[in-house]
């Protein structure tokens, strides 16, 4: 055989190898903070079939190029893990973004509300919510004391454009409510000559009725014909529009406490490849003989959609004064706060017991149990219920999350890590809930009160989320930046107080990353696939326009998502990118 054939045949053989594809996407020339303990930054990620497969230089990554790779210069930008947000109430947030009015304060930002969500609905179709005055006595990135001009919708105003849509709306307290004349003729009142038992219909100066309610008649009156939850078709629309709002905030993974149809939804879009953020689902503490029989255990579902969580609650919330404490409320001496429920008899009355025969029933049936609590005696109850799991279903590792652990007495922080809680909180309250926080509990108990640096030298795990949309009295955004914002300032929106409020409580913006994103997959039972950027996890992450560990925290307030990424797959680009 000669040179010549030789050199020939070898050449053939070789192009009949099949070549190398490479990596399905790289991102590269990056500062990647990785929350990965082993190799805490990097420059470049290399991803395929949804994981990650390198992370490190941007010499060593872009060797793994191929003909079809995706390769994407982020110029120097900065990436974290794809944020996990570990409290939201996603179908009541679907419905927020369609309709509310909690921060109007003019006539026309109501009228232009209404505009924008007559223009998705079909006709016939019930406006509900509002919520408006809640920023009236406590006005919105104030540290207290300061108040804007009171707003209430004026109803006259959107008569004409809502005749095809029955409206009915509510005051963020449910002091008062308010009504188009679609909305009273559904319920036979003539809003000409209004009558109904245990309803005062409201007058402009006395003469004319202007749509506005109060009385405990009123809910009673509309409950009977607003439909219990919206049509399938428009669930599936407000979930799609709350995907778009989730995305282009950088958050790739949320904890639900949704209804059943929300989660039938989740499955829905799942199917059809349109769901874009992971989620962990909690049905309420009272079905976990369901899930129970079920088979539902730690764990049970995929990486898109997570069960095995339980949501209770023991006590109410700091903006109705219903939390509840071990001594009244500083501005009313009668009020300790409530209890919830499956904390009470019939006749309202404390039962000691009666939770815990639900939380242990939980625990014994292998699922996890995550519990509301707000105020200092209701913090204190659920630490010594877990105490007594301890005792009767023995020690194991079942990472209780204590939801909100918004005010502890002194006494209980060196609880939280002898007992190996998970501190379930959500920054951004405090930069909001302090409008109003000193004022109803007094300087001494605040000290308590949202303590995330004294929870995590406890040796417990800090997971941040939102609560988004927030309570009645509050919006929370589902915006990571507010909560980051909000942990390493201890500031409202507006910058007070100017040293921060209580300031020893602060923590590094190092730490609130990794309390949004690997503490709450720590949460989920999912840190092995979830939460740090690291060869062989989900490749779920987040590009800012902002080094959040070099630019100063007024700077998170405008920091933007460039990218999110999820499984690998972009599901939303910056427009000007």
């Amino acid at each position: 055989m000669t040179y010549i054939k030789f050199v020939l045949l070898l050449v053939l053989a070789l192009l009949a190898i099949p070549q190398q594809p490479g990596v399905e996407l790289i991102l590269h020339n990056a500062v990647i903070y990785t929350v990965d303990d082993r190799n805490p930054t990097a420059e470049a990620v290399a991803i395929n079939d949804g994981k990650f497969v390198a992370v490190g230089p941007d010499k060593f990554v872009l060797k793994l190029r191929g003909p079809k790779t995706r390769v994407i210069d982020l110029k120097g930008r900065f990436v974290v893990p794809g944020f996990n947000d570990n409290h939201v109430h996603f179908a009541s947030a679907a419905q927020f973004l369609e309709f509310n009015i909690m921060r109007a304060s003019t006539q026309d930002q109501f009228v232009d509300r209404v505009k924008d969500v007559i223009s998705r609905l079909p006709k016939g179709e019930w406006i509900v919510g509002g919520f408006w005055g809640a920023y009236d006595e406590w006005a919105a990135g104030s540290a207290g004391g300061q108040r804007r001009e009171p707003f209430a919708p004026d109803m006259n105003r959107i008569e004409a454009l809502t005749a095809d849509y029955p409206m009915f709306i509510r005051k963020f307290d449910d002091s008062q409510f308010a009504a188009n004349h679609a909305a009273l003729r559904a319920v036979k009142i003539d809003p000409n000559n209004p009558q109904a038992p245990d309803v005062e219909f409201l007058k402009d100066n006395q003469v004319r009725f202007n749509g506005h309610m109060r009385g405990k008649g009123v809910v009673r009156l509309f409950n009977g014909v607003i439909p219990r939850t919206f049509s399938r078709e428009r669930r599936i629309q407000q979930t799609k529009n709350a995907l778009a709002e989730i995305r282009k905030f950088g958050v790739t993974n949320v904890s639900d406490m949704s209804d059943d149809l929300q989660l039938d939804i989740y499955r829905e879009l799942h199917q059809k490849g349109e769901l874009t953020v992971r989620i962990h689902f909690r049905p309420g503490l009272d079905r976990w003989k369901e899930l129970s029989d079920k088979g539902i255990r730690v764990g049970s579902g995929d990486d898109w959609i997570r069960l095995g969580a339980l949501k209770g609650h023991i006590d109410g919330i700091m903006g109705t004064s219903s939390a509840r404490f071990f001594e009244p409320y500083s501005h009313d001496a009668n009020n300790r706060g409530r209890w919830r429920p499956l904390m009470v008899n019939d006749k309202g009355e404390f039962v000691e017991g009666k939770f815990l025969g639900y939380m242990l029933s939980a625990d014994r049936a292998g699922l996890q149990l995550t519990v509301h609590a707000i105020g200092d005696e209701a913090n204190n109850v659920l630490l010594n219920y877990l105490e007594e799991l301890n005792k009767q279903n023995g020690k194991r590792d079942r990472r209780f999350r204590l939801v909100h652990a918004q005010v502890l007495a002194p006494q209980d922080f060196k609880r939280l890590g002898q007992l190996g809680v998970v501190a379930e909180v959500q920054p951004f309250h405090l930069s909001d809930d302090m409008r109003w926080m000193e004022e109803r509990i007094g300087a001494e108990r605040t000290k308590g009160a949202y303590a995330f640096k004294t929870i995590q030298a406890s040796g417990a795990v800090l997971s941040f989320g939102t609560d988004w949309p927030g309570t009645s009295a509050s919006e929370y955004p589902i915006n990571p930046m507010l909560g980051l914002y909000a942990a390493v300032t201890r500031q409202t929106i507006t910058g007070q107080p100017a040293a921060g409020w209580f300031p020893n409580e602060r923590i590094t913006i190092e730490e609130a990353i990794r309390a949004y994103t690997y503490g709450t997959a720590y949460a989920n039972f999912e840190e092995k696939s979830k939460g740090s950027i690291a060869v062989g996890k989900i490749a779920d992450l987040t590009v800012l326009s902002k080094n959040l560990l070099k630019v100063e925290p007024k700077e998170f307030l405008s920091t933007n998502v460039i990218y999110t990424i999820v499984g690998g797959k972009i599901v939303y680009q910056a427009a000007d990118n």
